[in-house]
């Protein structure tokens, strides 16, 4: 976290893959964006993600956030370089996003 700049990374993970899938890690992370924003009273936050993983990219956008880059071949997963990409999100975009 950067009190200055006024933003933060976070990330999520759910373990026992029996609960993927049910939305539990986008309540988990709206929940937790909600009080980064209204509580914390910061103005940016920001994930990265492996470029392989759809699942939670959709759910980060479900969220709000927005792919703003990408490290090409960033991460070596399973016996591979894979590219990383980074996503953020801006408190008023998120807060657009709550209320509708």
């Amino acid at each position: 976290m950067n009190i200055v700049s006024r933003r933060c990374t976070v990330g999520i993970g759910i373990g026992n893959k029996d609960f993927w899938g049910q939305g539990w890690g986008s309540d988990a992370l709206k929940a937790l964006i909600r009080y980064v924003f209204q509580t914390m009273n910061l103005r940016r936050v920001q994930l990265e993600t492996w470029g392989g993983n759809a699942r939670a990219i959709r759910a980060y956008e479900k969220c709000g956030f927005v792919i703003e880059g990408r490290l090409r071949e960033h991460s070596y997963i399973d016996g591979q370089y894979v590219d990383t990409i980074v996503m953020g999100l801006l408190r008023e975009d998120f807060l657009n996003l709550d209320r509708g």
